[in-house]
């Protein structure tokens, strides 16, 4: 503090020194870079991942066997008055009534590779979203499995999308789904219906 000539007191100002916790520091390359390199951790993680459901979905993946026109039998003709008695597969979930509806049942697991060997197969007209079909008890084993796809353009195949899935309505009995193809014969596999009842299966 210094006083002036004229008694006036004058307050000289001196600079204040920062405690050491307060200087900046220069931040490391690693601080400097770490948000690269974490972005670039991330775009390995997605390629990777990315190329995995690729392969899964498009390369691995085996579309359900569905019959073609060409195999599809005159099974159709149900003897009504016989006193067999008929199965009824109601099929639902198609989007709108465009194309047709492929069904096949099969009889054992060593037939899910042809649909010309399956103990049943049909195409229907779609009304109302869905389609009903009577099937003779006597044509089918004891244990079936039902498979069903919508076949929006009827162009008799199961079509796919770029990447890979179904882009088709399609269903198995017992709602079953595969994780990268269809299911096993385990995980649709159903006994055989009763005469005169009814077995849904859900398309999606």
């Amino acid at each position: 503090m210094l006083v002036s000539p004229k008694g006036v007191v004058l307050i000289k100002d001196f600079p204040v020194n920062p405690d050491s916790d307060s200087l900046m520091t220069e931040p490391s390359r690693w601080q400097q870079n770490h948000g690269n390199l974490l972005l670039c951790f991330v775009a390995i993680i997605v390629m990777v991942g990315g190329s995995i459901l690729f392969y899964e979905q498009n390369l691995s993946f085996q579309k359900p066997r569905f019959p073609n026109s060409g195999s599809i039998d005159a099974v159709n003709t149900v003897a009504g008055d016989g006193g067999i008695g008929v199965v009824t597969i109601r099929i639902t979930g198609a989007a709108n009534d465009f194309g047709t509806m492929k069904m096949v049942i099969y009889g054992s697991e060593s037939t899910l590779s042809s649909s010309q060997d399956s103990v049943f197969s049909s195409i229907e007209t779609i009304t109302g979203g869905e389609v009903t079909v009577q099937v003779p008890v006597d044509m089918l084993p004891e244990s079936i499995s039902i498979a069903a796809f919508h076949d929006e353009n009827d162009d008799g195949n199961l079509n796919k999308n770029a990447v890979g899935f179904p882009s088709e309505r399609y269903g198995f009995s017992r709602n079953a789904r595969g994780l990268t193809g269809p299911p096993t014969w385990n995980q649709m596999v159903i006994p055989r219906p009763l005469p005169d009842t009814t077995t849904d299966v859900f398309i999606r």
